[in-house]
């Protein structure tokens, strides 16, 4: 083989690998999107959603909501909300896993937990107050992750 066909065969691996890392980058950053909208539209059986949940726990404050894949394969997304007290302090962050095929939507920390399980509670008997937190801006006491629902 001569060098130009050596060349050439280098340039044409490289260019379809930069493709593949390409598409499959615009690929994961979709995932996240949909992750990111599964969590903030998911409506429970009782009409609430993780933002009403969020907004009725930490009135006032900032939250943010990012995504990041966990495996483009399964298409799993871990989503998180992080709360900017209004009050200062650290900010809390709930995260859940959402399968991105269920679709559907779990706890993937002990704030997670406690917002997927006040999704179940009805509006008014909902408690505004947020909960007790450690340092680590995870809660303190929380209780154990039980099987959430599904969206549909």
């Amino acid at each position: 083989m001569d060098a130009r066909k050596v060349m050439l065969a280098i340039m044409t691996a490289l260019a379809a690998s930069a493709s593949v890392v390409y598409l499959q980058r615009r690929f994961d950053a979709a995932d996240e999107k949909n992750g990111v909208e599964i969590a903030q539209k998911y409506r429970a059986p009782s009409g609430r959603t993780l933002v009403d949940v969020l907004e009725q726990r930490h009135p006032r404050s900032t939250v943010s909501w990012s995504g990041f894949e966990q495996s483009s394969c399964f298409q799993h997304v871990r989503v998180d909300a992080r709360v900017s007290l209004s009050e200062g302090g650290l900010p809390l962050d709930y995260q859940f896993d959402i399968d991105l095929n269920g679709p559907s939507i779990h706890p993937a920390n002990p704030l997670g937990a406690e917002a997927i399980a006040a999704l179940d509670k009805s509006r008014a008997a909902a408690a505004p107050l947020a909960p007790s937190t450690s340092p680590t801006g995870t809660a303190a006491g929380s209780p154990s992750a039980s099987t959430p629902p599904s969206s549909q």
